[in-house]
């Protein structure tokens, strides 16, 4: 086989390939986000979410108010699973962004999920140690002396 026939071949099968990767792909629809389950968790991050939308098309990114989630999964073309990254408290944007061969096509679901603040902890109040409690307990007893011998 001369070199010009099978540089020709290899050209056929390099368009072949293109054609058909087109083809397959032609449908990179317009990508939707619907929900965000669950739609709320703490500022510092870490909530385990499922993202349900279309068009869903492996690798994608998800970001939360502009950061990126981490552990990232398309389970499939209408469901892709991700943690949420630590953000200030208050609502914000979900946006689901195809990366391969539909790079670039984007969805967002405004104010898909809401960060909450750390709850103040309480202070437990005033504690009294093992040695307070007896100088009062003698303190007492000895204001009791006094009252019974008036």
């Amino acid at each position: 086989m001369s070199t010009r026939s099978l540089l020709s071949r290899l050209v056929v099968v390099g368009v072949l390939s293109v054609v058909v990767a087109v083809y397959v792909y032609a449908g990179c629809g317009t990508v939707t986000v619907t929900s965000v389950t669950p739609n709320t968790g703490p500022a510092a991050g870490g909530t385990s979410v499922t993202i349900t939308g279309t068009n869903f098309i492996s690798p994608v990114s998800v970001t939360f108010g502009g950061v990126a989630a981490t552990n990232v999964v398309v389970v499939n073309g209408t469901t892709v699973t991700a943690t949420t990254p630590a953000h200030a408290a208050g609502a914000v944007d979900v946006v689901v962004t195809n990366q391969g061969i539909c790079g670039g096509t984007s969805g967002t679901l405004p104010s898909g999920f809401t960060y909450q603040a750390a709850a103040a902890v309480a202070s437990p109040g005033p504690t009294v140690s093992p040695l307070g409690l007896a100088a009062l307990a003698g303190i007492l007893a000895l204001v009791g002396a006094l009252v019974i011998k008036r």
